[in-house]
């Protein structure tokens, strides 16, 4: 296990005051430490996100270089063990995955960098691409359907109205188990999914899926970089990672009102577009913002195109930030140890910021 030191800075003024009263920052404070977790001998190839199951403790890292997981039990811990799985249908419902969220149970969903080609090309991209939902109990998880027996793999939904999605956050608990927000690449906007009832494993029910569209929540996708989005349940607020143009956007999810519209790939129960939503640009001037993680009023960004983690109050103010010196910075999470992680695609690692 490596460990590197870093330098923690202090907000904008250079100064290196405490945050302010009722807030909690993992960046400020003494010199901490980079302590790598995960590696390539793990299975570790192109990691893009990463986050800890609420149920379990496991720790799930999305992989696009082979389409699928590579889950840690006691991660960082004395007992670390690693398993490597990829569902038989990867090359669809996870093909180039580029984030992972956990709903409140057992269950994840993906969002895949992909215009549905099928992995290797077999087939011309036709843009049949979205988000999945997956059981996360590893007695189902690339494990059921996996031959082929009437059934596409073990995902349990999927709908298809976000190709190049590039990051996944989930909704707000009262809108139900899983109901997620997306960034939607091709489209270049934030979209909402509701799967509702799953379909279970490898099947393919998607009635009763609900997708609403918010044009004016405009978003700019760069090619290999997850943009992830996180809610803020207290208030209502959803942050964006907008990489393209190196801010983070925050969009009131109470505001807004749904017409109908046309052009679903699915036929479901509602798909429609959301107009007069209030949107606001809190934070702008970063490099490519990447990775989102709200922990005590705090919004932590990790900034792809710097190497940088930087530390934000509810008021958009800098409250710190350091350089991880990682060329592939991408997700964020933090831990149930009340500490932050991240991945580094270059060098296909799990590292964890410690005191």
């Amino acid at each position: 296990m490596l460990v590197a030191l870093l330098a923690c800075a202090a907000g904008p003024d250079d100064t290196a005051g405490a945050p302010p009263a009722g807030t909690d920052t993992l960046l400020v404070g003494e010199d901490r430490s980079l302590t790598v977790v995960g590696t390539a001998t793990d299975g570790l190839a192109f990691p893009r996100d990463l986050t800890f199951a609420p149920d379990t403790g496991l720790l799930w890292v999305a992989d696009a270089a082979f389409h699928g997981t590579v889950i840690y039990t006691d991660a960082g811990g004395p007992s670390q063990a690693t398993e490597v799985r990829v569902d038989a249908y990867a090359a669809h419902f996870m093909d180039t995955v580029s984030g992972i969220a956990f709903g409140p149970g057992n269950t994840f969903a993906s969002c895949q960098e992909s215009r549905d080609d099928w992995n290797e090309g077999d087939q011309a991209e036709d843009d049949f691409m979205g988000p999945s939902l997956w059981d996360a109990s590893l007695d189902v998880y690339a494990v059921i359907g996996q031959t082929g027996e009437d059934l596409e793999g073990s995902h349990i939904d999927m709908l298809h109205e976000s190709p190049w999605c590039m990051g996944i956050g989930h909704a707000d608990v009262a809108d139900g188990d899983n109901a997620y927000w997306v960034f939607d690449g091709l489209n270049g906007h934030v979209v909402y999914y509701d799967f509702q009832a799953d379909h279970g494993p490898g099947n393919g029910d998607h009635g009763d899926g609900i997708v609403r569209r918010y044009p004016e929540a405009a978003l700019t996708r760069v090619e290999g970089v997850p943009g992830h989005l996180v809610l803020d349940e207290a208030t209502g607020w959803l942050y964006v990672a907008d990489t393209g143009t190196g801010r983070i956007l925050r969009v009131d999810t109470a505001t807004g009102v749904a017409e109908p519209a046309r052009g679903s790939f699915d036929r479901l129960e509602e798909y429609s577009r959301v107009e007069g939503v209030t949107v606001e640009t809190f934070v702008e001037g970063l490099g490519e913002p990447s990775g989102l993680a709200l922990h005590d009023g705090v919004l932590y960004v990790s900034d792809h195109g710097r190497g940088e983690i930087l530390a934000y109050s509810p008021e958009g103010e800098e409250l710190a930030r350091i350089t991880t010196g990682a060329a592939g910075l991408m997700g964020l999470e933090v831990g149930p140890d009340g500490r932050l992680w991240y991945v580094d695609a270059d060098a296909a690692t799990v590292v964890r910021i410690d005191p």
